[in-house]
């Protein structure tokens, strides 16, 4: 239920253009929560450089493991989109701070199955779609920031943002657990980095959404067009515990991040940008798998070994009989092991071994680039 003396607080009926704002996780009631997309300077959660970040009664308390709600207030639903739930241990958040993801939402969001600017309501309507997600229960407790980002679908490339205070409870885990989720993707966010998304009215699919995904794609078909720019350390890579951010120390055992409910991998857990998918493909392939594989999420980032590991590959890399390479290499290099999944070169070391999407597989091998094909059909073609 939502709270009216939360919404006043927050300024949420004060909306000049109906766009979106988000009711829970309660908001930042200073700076006052805005409609408005970033424009650069306000990057992360609408700050200002040097400005203090208060929770006001706007704290949110979440125990480790619990099932939270995401709800939306506002009517300019620009279609939906895509979004993302992060989490930073910074409570003052600075645009070097760390944001780690817990839920990624790829299409209908904030509105699933709309393909128009908004809803036939009054700018302070309550958005009729919530989304549910889980705090994690195996990361260190204590006071945090949560974020929700937002990239729309219909309209100018825009990147929405807001945060709230929270306070995780429970015995907490080990910031290892943290350290290997994905960082947050950032993109059409001028002075953060050269990322932008094409201008195509379809729904943004993550390069590395995380092991928890709520997946909106389909309606909309595929389309493959290629990223603009850079993402920087806004990429969605995972582990790469970078940024100044730091987290409490680790208490408490640590556990592996719950996969139960990981969708299929993906393209690479370090891709400078991510996937519009807008076309389906023409036919089935020979032998679908009867359900998605699910993809294991790694319990810390990968450790480079040590110099003279391996051989082969003019990139440093050594390999194993099941084909997976490690050792150094350069970044942007793919590798296809078996066809049926792959890894990708970032800082100079290879990514954990990833599942390909169900119904598709790659060239096998070491290449700057990973072919994909469906039912003998080349869909996408990612270039380092």
């Amino acid at each position: 239920m939502i709270n009216t003396k939360t919404l006043v607080v927050a300024g949420l009926f004060a909306i000049s253009n109906a766009h979106m704002l988000i009711s829970s996780p309660k908001p930042f009631t200073t700076p006052q929560l805005k409609q408005n997309p970033l424009s650069g300077g306000d990057f992360p959660c609408q700050g200002t450089p040097g400005g203090t970040f208060s929770a006001g009664s706007n704290m949110n308390n979440f125990e480790l493991g619990s099932k939270q709600t995401l709800q939306w207030v506002g009517t300019a639903v620009h279609g939906g989109g895509s979004c993302q739930i992060s989490i930073s241990y910074d409570t003052n958040p600075t645009p070097e701070s760390v944001w780690k993801v817990i839920h990624s939402i790829e299409g209908g969001c904030p509105a699933r199955n709309l393909n128009n600017n908004r809803f036939p309501a009054s700018a302070s309507a309550i958005d009729p779609d919530t989304y549910d997600y889980k705090i994690p229960d195996n990361i260190p407790a204590g006071k945090a920031t949560i974020s929700v980002s937002w990239l729309n679908r219909i309209g100018n490339r825009e990147f929405y943002m807001y945060c709230g205070a929270v306070e995780l409870t429970g015995k907490g885990g080990d910031k290892a657990n943290y350290d290997a989720l994905p960082d947050i993707y950032v993109a059409n966010v001028p002075g953060v980095n050269t990322c932008e998304t094409p201008v195509v009215e379809n729904d943004w699919v993550f390069p590395n959404p995380g092991p928890s995904v709520e997946s909106n794609i389909g309606k909309y078909g595929f389309d493959h067009t290629e990223l603009k720019g850079g993402c920087g350390k806004f990429s969605g890579a995972t582990g790469s515990g970078s940024g100044s951010g730091s987290g409490p120390s680790p208490s408490g055992p640590a556990s592996s991040y719950p996969s139960a409910s990981a969708p299929a991998s993906k393209p690479s857990a370090s891709a400078p940008g991510g996937v519009f998918l807008t076309k389906q493909p023409d036919a089935a392939p020979t032998q679908a798998p009867t359900s998605a594989p699910v993809a294991p999420a790694p319990s810390s980032a990968p450790a480079a070994p040590a110099p003279g590991a391996g051989s082969g590959s003019g990139s440093g890399s050594g390999s194993g009989s099941s084909g997976a390479l490690t050792g150094k290499c350069t970044d942007g290099q793919w590798n296809c092991v078996g066809g049926s999944s792959f890894q990708q070169c970032g800082s100079g070391t290879w990514s954990p071994v990833m599942q390909m999407a169900p119904g598709t597989k790659c060239t096998a091998g070491e290449s700057s680039e990973l072919k994909m094909s469906a039912a003998k059909r080349v869909v996408r073609v990612f270039r380092a």
